[in-house]
């Protein structure tokens, strides 16, 4: 289990630094797509639109929901940011949070499907 952490403790330490990342994606969210950015074009827009840095986020996600952090992509629908979190449970759950890049607020969407890769 500590092999595991680790591992994922050096995943997310590579989607933060930038490392480590998809290209962009689009994932549908009812009638409305999201993009979601690579690590170059995230630090962009954090930096221009003041939102809430990738770590930050990730390490509030994991203290409320009591998890593992293992990955944060920022995306976008229309204007509006957020960061798709990844986070992992004691039992070995994955669990999938959205949260207001902006506020830091958690987001509830209707269930999706995974993100498609280019």
């Amino acid at each position: 289990m500590a092999a595991l952490a680790n591992v994922c403790r050096a995943a997310v330490f590579g989607v933060v630094v930038g490392g480590v990342g998809a290209n962009a994606a689009e994932v549908e969210h009812g009638a409305v797509k999201s993009v979601c950015l690579n690590p170059a074009e995230t630090r962009e827009e954090v930096k221009a639109r003041r939102l809430i840095e990738p770590f930050a986020a990730l390490k509030y996600a994991a203290a409320q929901r009591k998890a593992e952090a293992l990955s944060a992509r920022l995306c976008h629908i229309g204007d509006d940011f957020i960061y798709e979190i990844t986070l992992l449970h004691r039992d070995g759950r994955l669990v999938h949070v959205e949260m207001e890049a902006t506020t830091g607020k958690m987001v509830s969407r209707p269930p999706r499907e995974p993100p498609v890769k280019n």
